[in-house]
């Protein structure tokens, strides 16, 4: 968790299974598929939760201003919390240094299997934003 609080929300669960799944969408989607439902619809909930304390000021202020879309400016919140919680508190800490890019095939771009994995298993969709 960041000294201001940001992030506070965000289990130490959640952080031990981005951990376990390297930074790779295949392994997130093999540990997710072994999950209750229960435990699915939680991830994608703090998933959502992490990836959105990465939006708003300062932060897309830099990366609009770095030339980033709307999905570029998403793709990197998404990538960053893929990277763990080490990357998530420095860059809570020290806005400057969120990353300006990522490459739209990076296997840590993974915000979509939560989603994925809990229709395949329990035929339900969740709603993502």
């Amino acid at each position: 968790m960041s000294e201001d609080g940001l992030g506070e929300d965000i289990s130490d669960g959640f952080w031990s299974i981005i951990e376990r799944a390297g930074q790779d969408r295949l392994k997130l989607r093999d540990i997710l598929w072994d999950l209750s439902e229960e435990e699915v619809a939680r991830f994608h909930k703090e998933f959502v939760l992490a990836t959105s304390v990465l939006r708003g000021e300062p932060f897309d202020a830099l990366l609009y201003e770095a030339g980033e879309s709307e999905d570029g400016v998403m793709d990197v919140a998404y990538w960053v919390v893929a990277q763990g919680r080490a990357l998530y508190d420095a860059v809570l800490k020290n806005p400057d240094s969120i990353p300006r890019h990522v490459h739209v095939g990076d296997p840590a771009l993974m915000h979509h299997i939560p989603g994925r994995v809990f229709y395949e298993r329990f035929g339900k969709e969740l709603d993502f934003y």
